[in-house]
């Protein structure tokens, strides 16, 4: 793979965004080698690259620390394009435990979120099952005998307080492939003896996540409303409605995809909102009256405009429709990567469309710039490089109401040194 500068990365990006309309908005920061510390009243939001799973850290105004997702699944075939970082020598579960000690130095996490059961977001419990080939599965093993990987390594390392989980896992009113519940229910057993509380997440709930430093400091200028879990949406007002149950029962199925149940909400700081889905798709169900619709477009007007979007599904070809993108009007789009068909053409494509459509000029960030990157570049005579894998940091200014800034941090290394940052 061919390393580059972080001054070659920072144009390569300055190109694709400059043709995006963002001109003036890359730099290399004056001043700020290496990310700054958090400070009391800002909201930072980590996207951490591993190359083999989508892993995200927010950091709440008064302190409050929230885990959302540490995977760890393999594509060798693919690390030609799609690097593991900083090495193949430590899992990605491992390195994500190391980042977080570089950014938040207190011995317990308040929240673990995870979206769904699958392996690219908490870890594989299913070692070298024949359903998936071996050399996508690796672990280590414990001083107890214990395999670790993915969301286990973290948890290694901090004391977890609270898990947060849509409730498949536990009403087992469909079959799906969960490739990862058996890791988390293992974990689930053994924490709950030490205090760890484990809890369905509420759809609907305003006040499920809260601060647990100040809260009364923050009370009128943040929030999280819970949008969807285990394929049931928030109605908008006081209720939820069962999409995937109506689904399951239309259909005569019994067949669900983990990915249309996965959680997601909203996170509301000032002027500031962010939007994560976890790996929510475009699937189209079935109502009770017979009726089909695609739940995604449903979401999106739940979610309203948006500051900052976690692409669903780590931007797929069949994630985020015409209808949810014009929906969340985001300013900034975060890609989480681990193949190269992920951050898709497409669904750039659309993206941009929805930015045009509604006098926007989206910035658009996926971790890594793939092959695939530069030929959907190419076609419009752009030219940006080729770059390693980057940590992307989002930090909101105290308060919410004065604007964000988005860092680029180089993966290669465990530095955090700034390639690019954008203010926003």
């Amino acid at each position: 793979m061919k390393k580059v500068s972080r001054r070659e990365f920072a144009g390569g990006v300055s190109a694709l965004m400059a043709a995006l309309g963002w001109e003036g908005c890359v730099r290399l920061p004056r001043g700020e080698e290496f990310l700054p510390a958090w400070q009391p009243g800002e909201l930072d939001l980590h996207f951490i690259y591993t190359g083999c799973g989508e892993n995200m850290f927010y950091r709440l105004p008064d302190g409050t620390a929230i885990l959302n997702d540490v995977g760890e699944f393999y594509r060798p075939e693919a690390l030609g394009e799609v690097p593991l970082l900083p090495s193949p020598a430590r899992l990605g579960g491992d390195w994500v435990a190391r980042y977080l000690h570089r950014v938040y130095p207190e011995k317990a996490i308040d929240y673990a979120v995870f979206s769904h059961w699958h392996s690219d977001h908490i870890g594989h419990s299913q070692y070298g099952q024949k359903e998936t080939p071996k050399a996508s599965h690796r672990f280590r093993i414990t001083s107890d005998g214990r395999k670790v990987n993915g969301f286990l390594c973290v948890a290694e390392d901090f004391k977890i307080e609270r898990c947060l989980v849509h409730d498949h896992a536990f009403s087992n009113r469909g079959r799906s492939a969960d490739s990862s519940l058996g890791l988390l229910k293992g974990y689930v057993d053994a924490e709950k003896k030490r205090g760890l509380k484990l809890e369905p997440f509420k759809v609907g709930a305003l006040d499920q996540i809260r601060m647990q430093r100040d809260a009364a400091k923050y009370r009128d200028s943040f929030s999280i409303r819970n949008l969807c879990a285990d394929g049931v949406l928030w109605d908008g007002r006081d209720g939820t409605v069962d999409f995937i149950g109506e689904h399951l029962s239309a259909a005569k199925s019994k067949w669900v995809s983990q990915n249309m149940l996965s959680l997601g909400f909203v996170m509301r700081y000032g002027k500031f909102s962010y939007l994560a889905t976890g790996d929510f798709q475009d699937d189209l169900v079935r109502r009770a009256d017979g009726r089909k619709m695609r739940m995604d477009g449903a979401l999106g007007k739940l979610a309203g405009k948006v500051s900052v979007a976690k692409m669903s599904h780590h931007g797929c070809s069949n994630a985020m429709t015409q209808d949810y993108l014009n929906a969340i009007q985001a300013e900034t789009h975060v890609g989480c990567m681990w193949c190269p068909a992920q951050s898709a053409a497409d669904t750039m494509e659309r993206i941009v469309k929805a930015g045009t459509a509604n006098g926007l000029s989206p910035l658009i960030l996926p971790q890594l710039l793939c092959k695939q990157h530069r030929q959907w570049a190419s076609k419009r005579g752009w030219d940006f490089g080729y770059a390693s894998g980057v940590h992307i940091v989002v930090r909101v200014a105290p308060g919410g109401n004065d604007g964000y800034r988005v860092y680029l941090l180089d993966a290669s290394d465990e530095s955090m040194r700034i390639v690019a940052s954008f203010d926003k």
